[in-house]
This record gives structure tokens, sequence and C-alpha cells, in this order.
């Protein structure tokens, strides 16, 4: 059964990195939604694009809603506001572009979504009972609740601007731009990496952390301890 299983996922795979092969991911925004009442998450991803050869459409990583009722559901997708189709399924999310694009032509579209993470960002508890929420997408995992070329090779700039309950502290890679109250019970972050990386480390973590900034950190490289 194992190797029927492995087998099964290595052809899933293959077939999502050769739909996406006409498109080299150069930066993504994602915009994340967490609360305490439900393990559902808001999503919108702006995703800026090089289109490798003429294309009428591509593709992106996305997990389709699955029979447990976990996986996320794509409610529009925009192109310089204008709005574009889009199709989801056996977790490819297919987008038809209003006109054709050019060899090397770069454009940015943007993606809202919502739905329980089957996987990839795991919503669970520690041993004291606390909530927390860890991304874990190693090796080709983000598309469980990210829209990515979920692509171990694939790598491209990033940033995540979490809103969450005031209680957490949200951490990320790159370098935290921002941190302010939106409302009385909600905490915007902003994290932002510029050096060009793969999906399978473009995370986020979300707890009520203990955090210890180093002031004897290098000059230009702050270090700092999250718990």
């Amino acid at each position: 059964m194992k190797k029927i299983f492995i087998a099964i996922h290595s052809i899933s795979l293959c077939l999502l990195l050769n739909a996406q092969s006409n498109i080299d991911v150069l930066h993504y925004k994602f915009e994340i939604g967490l609360s305490d009442q439900s393990d559902s998450i808001e999503g919108k991803t702006w995703v800026t694009i090089k289109f490798a050869e003429p294309s009428n459409n591509f593709r992106m990583g996305l997990a389709s809603l699955n029979n447990k009722g976990r996986g996320m559901i794509v409610s529009r997708v925009f192109e310089n506001k204008e709005s574009v189709s889009a199709t989801q399924n056996n977790d490819i999310l297919n987008i038809s572009l209003n006109r054709p694009a050019e060899k090397n032509e770069t454009r940015t579209y943007e993606i809202l979504y919502k739905g329980i993470p089957a996987d990839g960002l795991i919503i669970s508890k520690n041993k004291y009972g606390d909530r927390t929420f860890f991304a874990d997408n190693w090796p080709d995992r983000a598309h469980n609740w990210i829209p990515c070329k979920d692509e171990p090779g694939d790598k491209a700039t990033f940033e995540f601007v979490v809103t969450a309950p005031v209680k957490y502290s949200v951490i990320s890679n790159g370098k935290k731009t921002e941190e302010k109250i939106v409302n009385n019970n909600k905490k915007l972050t902003h994290w932002v990496e510029d050096i060009p990386l793969s999906t399978k480390v473009m995370v986020i973590g979300v707890a009520k952390f203990a955090v210890k900034i180093y002031k004897d950190s290098p000059p230009e490289i702050p270090v700092s301890a999250w718990v």
C-alpha cells in the first residue's frame, strides 16, 4: 500500500510541476487572516510571474476541498482589478487570461480564497494547551494553504502579512517591517524576505511566544530567540 501511495503522489506531483512549467514566479505577497473561533483561514495572495512562453493560461498549486471538508476554496482572481476566469480541481488552480501573455512578459494576479488547511499550516495546541499555528511546507506541502508553484527547485522573494488575535506574536522569514493593532483584538504583522527562497521554507509561526532580542547581534544581522 505504501508503494502505491508513493507512486500516486509522485505522478500527481509530476503533473502539477509540468502544468506550471510555463511560468517563473518572481514574488509572492501572502495576506493571511487567523482566528481563534475556527481553524478556517482567510487568504489573499498577489503573485508576480514571468511567462516562459506565449500563454493563454497558467496554473498554480492549491489544495482542493477534500471529503473531510478541508482544503482551500477560491472565490475570485483578479488582474489589475479586472476579474479573470479560474477553475480549481485536483489541487490545481487553473487561471485563464483575458488577453494572451507574450514570452518573458511579467504580470501580477490577486487570488482570494479561504478554507481549513488539510496540511502545510498546522493549527494545534502545545503541551500547555495554548493554541498555535506553524507552517510545515516540506518538501512540497505549501500548496495546502497558499497558492504557489510548489516546486522545491523554484525560488521567489515573498512577504507575509498576518492578521491574528492580539495575544499572538508572528515570526516568518526575512525582516519584520510592521506590527500594529488593527482593531480591539487583532494585530497585523508584516514580514518581508528579499532573498529568493523555495516554497518549502516560506513559513510562519504564530503563538504566545516569549521573545528575546539580543543586543550584541552582529551589525545588520539581528539575532532573536522565540520560545
